[in-house]
């Protein structure tokens, strides 16, 4: 007699870094842009063009981030503490064993 399951809980997919700094470019130009009082004779842009332009910023900001001095250094760590198969040589734990 166990307790009845309970169905599983649908979570939301955790947004990955692109779309979170889309997101937070997207709040930040919306917020200055229709928070403003309008120029006579201009329209605010559509806000489906302002998220466009957003994904595209922030696009550029992540490839420009991989450019930068901390992120050079980092990959520069990473490449150094990675082991290259190719240079190990296990040819002697592959050598088979006589029977005495």
């Amino acid at each position: 007699m166990s307790a009845p399951e309970k169905p599983a809980q649908k979570h939301a997919p955790e947004p990955d870094l692109y779309t979170e700094v889309a997101f937070e470019v997207f709040v930040g130009m919306a917020s200055r842009i229709y928070s403003a009082p309008s120029v006579a004779g201009q329209s605010k842009p559509d806000p489906k063009a302002l998220a466009l332009l957003a994904f595209k910023l922030a696009e550029a900001f992540l490839a420009a981030e991989k450019e930068t001095p901390r992120a050079k250094a980092a990959a520069e760590v990473l490449s150094k503490a990675r082991v290259n198969l190719d240079d190990v040589d296990l040819s002697h734990v592959f050598k088979s064993t006589g029977k005495p």
